[in-house]
This record gives C-alpha cells, sequence and structure tokens, in this order.
C-alpha cells in the first residue's frame, strides 16, 4: 500500500541539475518529498536503487565479519586487537555513510551536498582505518619501530582529512557536467592515502623477489590491489552507460559495479587480515601494544575534522 502510493519516478528534465548523472536518463526520484519517501524508496525501481542496495550488503557482511572475528577474539579486551577493532568500525561507518547517501540525496540540492560529504567523510575515515590496520598487522620485522610505522596513524589521518576535502571542494567548485578535473581531484586524494596503506605490503612484496620471503596473506592483499584497480577504472570510465545512454539506469551501472568491487576490497583485505593475524600471534608478546589513542580515539578525531561544512 505504501509503495504504491509513492511518488513515481521522473527523467532527468524534471529534477535540478545537480542531480544529473552523466549518461543516465531517467529513474529520477521526485525531490522535496517528505523523508520517510526515501526510505520506502528503497523498494522501488529507481536510478539510485542499486546503489544502496550493494553498499546495504557490504554493510551486512562487514557486521558479519565483525561478529566472527568477536567471537575469535578479545575485541576490547586484547589491546593487539585495537587496530582490528578500529578498522571494522570505520568499514562499516563507511559502508553506511555510502547507503545513506545514495539513499536520501534527491531529496534536495542542500541535502544531496551534505550527503555526499558525509559520504567522503566515510571514504576518508575507512582510509584511515586501513592505515590502522595494515601498519599494525601486514607489516614486516625490519618495519617494527621504524619512522614509517611510528608515524604510520598521523600521515594516514591527514591523506583521510585530504581525502574529505578533496573530494567536498570538488563536488562544490564545479557543476555539472562535471569536469575531469574534479575526478582528478578525487582520484588522485584516494590513491595517495590507499598507496601509503599498502606500503607495508608493498615492503613484503619487495622482500618476496628478492628473497622469496611469502606469506599467504600475500594472496588476499594482491587480490585486494586488484579488485581496487578494477574499481578505480569503473569508477573513472562511465563504462557501460558512456556507450549506452539510458541502457544501464537501473542495474548494469558502471557506479555499482565500482559498489561491487569495494566490497570485494574489503573482504579480501578482511581475509588477508585473518592470516596476518595467524601469521603474528606468535609474535605479539614481543610487540609494543598498540595505544587507544592511535586505534580508537583517532576515529573519533578523524570524524571531529570531516565533520560537513553547511551547504546554503
Amino acid at each position: 500500500m505504501m509503495l504504491s502510493s509513492l511518488a513515481p519516478t521522473t527523467t532527468k528534465k524534471g529534477v535540478p541539475l545537480v542531480f544529473h548523472e552523466p549518461h543516465v536518463e531517467t529513474g529520477f526520484r521526485t525531490p522535496h518529498q517528505p523523508w520517510s519517501y526515501y526510505v520506502y524508496s528503497l523498494f522501488q525501481k529507481h536510478n539510485e536503487c542499486m546503489n544502496c542496495w550493494t553498499h546495504l550488503v557490504g554493510l551486512c557482511l562487514a557486521l558479519s565479519r565483525a561478529v566472527d572475528f568477536a567471537h575469535n577474539h578479545r575485541m576490547l579486551g586484547d589491546p593487539h586487537m585495537w587496530p582490528l577493532t578500529a578498522g571494522l568500525i570505520t568499514m562499516v561507518l563507511m559502508y553506511l555513510c555510502s547507503t545513506t547517501a545514495h539513499c536520501f540525496s534527491n531529496r534536495s540540492e542542500l541535502v544531496h551536498y551534505t550527503a555526499f560529504m558525509i559520504d567522503y567523510a566515510g571514504i576518508g575515515l575507512f582510509g584511515v582505518g586501513s592505515v590502522i590496520l595494515h601498519h599494525h598487522y601486514c607489516h614486516d620485522d625490519a618495519w617494527v619501530n621504524s619512522w614509517l610505522q611510528t608515524n604510520a596513524v598521523l600521515v594516514g589521518m591527514i591523506l583521510g582529512v585530504i581525502v574529505c576535502f578533496c573530494c567536498s571542494v570538488s563536488k562544490v567548485i564545479y557543476k555539472r557536467p562535471y569536469p575531469i578535473a574534479r575526478k582528478i581531484w578525487q582520484v588522485s586524494s584516494v590513491v595517495a592515502i590507499y598507496t601509503w596503506l599498502s606500503l607495508p605490503i608493498l615492503l613484503r612484496l619487495y622482500q618476496y623477489a628478492a628473497i622469496g620471503v611469502w606469506h599467504s596473506s600475500l594472496d588476499h592483499h594482491i587480490q585486494q590491489m586488484i579488485w581496487f584497480a578494477v574499481a578505480g577504472f569503473f569508477f573513472g570510465s562511465d563504462i557501460p552507460q558512456r556507450f549506452f545512454p539510458g541502457k544501464f539506469d537501473f542495474v548494469g551501472h558502471s557506479h555499482q559495479i565500482f559498489h561491487l568491487c569495494i566490497i570485494m576490497v574489503t573482504e579480501k583485505q578482511l581475509d588477508g587480515i585473518t592470516h596476518e593475524l595467524e601469521r603474528l600471534s606468535p609474535k605479539f608478546a614481543n610487540m609494543a601494544l598498540p595505544t587507544f589513542w592511535n586505534s580508537i580515539v583517532i576515529i573519533h578525531f578523524h570524524v571531529a575534522q570531516c565533520n560537513p561544512p553547511h551547504v546554503s
């Protein structure tokens, strides 16, 4: 009954320019409806529906993995698990921010800008969480107590704020149809933090090339990197809808594929961390304890720094 009373979707001619997407012609939700309309629209056919559901599924998977880790480890009682706890929190928040942004972004221009700034904050936050994960669990012995490990979280936090800043500013200063410069702002900032969080893994791969040291966790890390590269391709290329405008408005759009690739990135990331915990558990007794500051508290600080500004 409620679904049948929802306002019908419209073409791009029926919504403000800010809601337009490249090569998407139909399936736009009606602006200026009650908040409940956009919640119920999760079960309506529109061009943001699959974007919502893909990362809603990712959210459920992340929560499921968090429960699995909690069954096998003392997530709060063991300081060596605090980085894992922080990483899982940021992963859940990233998916939640993304789902919320796609769900409510068509309500008004103000909500659109605010929702996606929250989405960008979630991306930067997950980047910081991944820095915490990788620099604590994925390193080699030579990495321990080095300048890179000591300053990993601080640099990661700065890069996470830069991600939020670059994505938010480029969203505001450029108008649709967006120029390629906006993609450069977005992609360059994300690549910067991804490179930083990948450094411990890249060092391990270099050691394998040099002296043949391998561990099963690297299989999952490599797959994670491949999925990240594929995600970047679909994010930046607008393929396949670029060649068939209007044909992928509801299913098969590149942003939906991008979302699915991100799910695979986080799944393979957690698979890799699972193997890293097996590798490191005998060494935890001789490793410096993580502090509550550089794992949990830093996440709260990053959220405060990325609080979206008011958009008039």
